[in-house]
């Protein structure tokens, strides 16, 4: 599933970039990863650069958001396949 952002807040818009070392840390993943799933566009991401190498920036706000929708979404998912089993 693609991530779409949303308009930002107020507050959003002047809350500080992170690097992708940091991000990786808040999410508990490997920082490879979290850079993969970010050139695919499943999560909130900031590209800065032109061309094929880009700097990566994030907001952890929009990555706790993106968990946070995540989570329902298995939830929804899980309540659904426990239906049509029974």
């Amino acid at each position: 599933m693609r991530c779409r952002l949303e308009p930002m807040s107020f507050l959003a818009a002047h809350e500080p970039f992170v690097d992708a070392g940091r991000a990786a840390n808040f999410l508990a993943m490997s920082r490879k990863t979290l850079l993969s799933m970010s050139r695919k566009g499943y999560l909130p991401a900031h590209p800065i650069g032109q061309g094929s190498r880009k700097i990566w920036r994030f907001r952890l706000s929009e990555l706790s958001r993106w968990i946070e929708s995540e989570a329902v979404e298995l939830d929804s998912h899980r309540g659904r396949n426990e239906r049509d089993i029974s």
